[in-house]
């Protein structure tokens, strides 16, 4: 029950931003692994002297039965003149995620962020790296502490989409001595499309 009004409130808040007037652009980003498939909105909701805020939701199931949710906030800017090419992204993140083997779900908010990378000399390509971690103290219901991590290889097609491959691991530690699990992990291939 906890879950549920959790995953309304995150909803709702997302849907907030989304229909608000700041939400200045827009991407998708679908991945598809063998065994799972991955739904990320992201809406850029406005800049400041610290960069752009980037709200993302996102969701993820596999062949396993297991689920995973999340909403997140990201300041995102150039890590500047040094690092041409570097951009970094850093924020909360509130995550759900359900293991059905053991019939164990939990919440937690994490903090983490995201590397991206633009070679000056082959400017289409794209090298991005995300990482997120939960730990106990900001755990809940089922979950004792949780991590994910992703990296990513993306070419350019088109200045509003990128192709791409990757890999992901979505690693949970439950109590009740249900012990640590991937949620998910293994190889995908995906698109990003901005509008």
């Amino acid at each position: 029950m906890l879950l549920r009004k959790l995953l309304i409130v995150a909803f709702l808040f997302s849907l907030f931003f989304v229909s608000s007037s700041l939400v200045m652009a827009q991407g998708l980003d679908i991945n598809l692994g063998n065994k799972s498939a991955s739904f990320r909105y992201n809406a850029f909701v406005g800049g400041s002297t610290f960069g752009r805020t980037e709200l993302n939701f996102g969701v993820l199931y596999n062949e396993d039965k297991n689920r995973y949710a999340d909403i997140g906030l990201l300041v995102v800017d150039t890590a500047g003149s040094k690092a041409p090419g570097l951009e970094v992204g850093i924020g909360p993140k509130v995550m759900f995620m359900w293991e059905d083997e053991r019939d164990v779900k939990g919440a937690a908010i994490a903090l983490g962020g995201r590397l991206n990378f633009k070679p000056q000399k082959m400017k289409r390509l794209r090298l991005g790296l995300e990482g997120y971690f939960a730990p106990s103290i900001t755990s809940f219901l089922d979950l004792d502490n949780a991590y994910t991590l992703e990296g990513r290889v993306g070419y350019e097609i088109l200045p509003t989409a990128t192709a791409y491959v990757g890999y992901r691991r979505i690693q949970a530690s439950f109590n009740k001595s249900q012990g640590t699990h991937a949620i998910d992990q293994g190889a995908f291939l995906g698109i990003q499309l901005f509008f």
